[in-house]
Parts: structure tokens; sequence; C-alpha cells
């Protein structure tokens, strides 16, 4: 009789195991299902907006940041550069238009204009100086342009990134995604056979 309530007790205690590591599962798989809603694509869309580089941060890709304020660096070195000169050679087109409207007829001064020019000192070669000082505003100007269309754009492909970044952040990448290549006998409709290649992913 003693060993029917042993037999039992042994029993009931792995019935209240079993019970248990089913809760301890229901209880990981909501965890798991939290960790999925939590991490939003449009919360990390929105970081990236205010801050480049937050939204990667994040999506625990810090690593992306250095590259990303690197491109903005150059980018901007290069915008403020282009928006000087072309600062500096539009002035000099208006000063020297100016200065030649008042003269009428007269002859314009060469230490005047030496003067004047002395930014943009590189047009006095030309024997044509208001043609090249208009050429080269328009030169710098559409440089500049370019430079802030690239910064945009540098700006939108980081909201982007961090937007597809957290739409794959619970995503299983790992070793068991596996590509398995093999040689196939394929039947084509005129009932000839020929070989071929067949690819076969797992996804666990």
């Amino acid at each position: 009789m003693n060993v029917y309530k042993y037999i039992i007790v042994f029993l009931f205690l792995i019935m209240l195991s079993n019970l248990h590591c089913r809760a301890q599962d229901t209880i990981s798989s909501q965890d798991a299902d939290t960790l999925r809603t939590i991490h939003s694509p449009s919360k990390a869309a929105l970081m990236s907006a205010i801050l480049p580089g937050l939204g990667q941060i994040y999506n625990k890709k810090v690593w992306k940041v250095p590259f990303l304020y690197a491109g903005l660096s150059v980018n901007a070195y290069f915008l403020i550069h282009y928006a000087n000169l072309f600062r500096d050679y539009q002035k000099g087109y208006v000063d020297y238009q100016n200065y030649v409207g008042a003269l009428g007829t007269e002859k314009p001064d060469p230490l005047v204009i030496n003067r004047m020019l002395t930014d943009v000192s590189f047009v006095l070669r030309y024997s044509d100086i208001p043609a090249a000082l208009q050429f080269y505003k328009d030169q710098y100007r559409r440089l500049r342009d370019l430079n802030i269309l690239v910064m945009s754009g540098i700006y939108f492909i980081n909201i982007i990134d961090a937007t597809v970044d957290a739409y794959l952040f619970n995503y299983d990448i790992s070793d068991n995604l596996a590509l398995h290549i093999e040689p196939v006998m394929i039947n084509t409709a005129a009932y000839h056979s020929s070989v071929g290649i067949k690819l076969t992913f797992n996804l666990h």
C-alpha cells in the first residue's frame, strides 16, 4: 500500500512540473511578443528625423553612426565652401555692375576694380571680367545647390535606414538560416529531361 502512495505522489509531482514548464513557455512567448511590439519602426524613424543617427542607436546599430556623421561632415564642408564662393562672386558681380553703371561713358579705373574684386581676384586675369564673374557665380551656385541636395539625401536615407532596421530588428538572422544548392532533373512540357539547380532556404 505504501508503494502505491509513493507512485501517486511521484505522478502528481510530474504533473505539477509539466504545468510549471508550460506556464514558463507561455510567459516567454508573451515576453517575446511584447519585445516585438515595443521595438517600433515609427519611433526609430522619428528619432532619426529629430537627430540623425539616433534611430540607428535605438536599433543597436551604433557602428553606422560614425559613417553617417563622416558623410554629413564632408558634405557640410563643401556646402559651406561653395556657398562662400558663390557669395563672394555674386557680390563682386553686383559691385562691378553698379560701378560700371555709375560711370556711364567713362572708363573703369583698374585700381578701383582691383580693390573691389580683392576677394575674387582670380577673374582679373580674364579680358571680359563681367562674363567671368557671371560664369563663376553660376558655377558655385550650382555646386552649392548640389551639396544641399546631397545633404537632404543623406538625411532621408538615414531615416529610411533606421526604419528598415527597426522592421528587421526581431527577424532571426542566425546560423539556422541555411541555403542548400543541389542538382535536380527537370521534366519539360515536351517530355524531355534537363539538368537544373535547386535552391532551398531553411528558415528556423
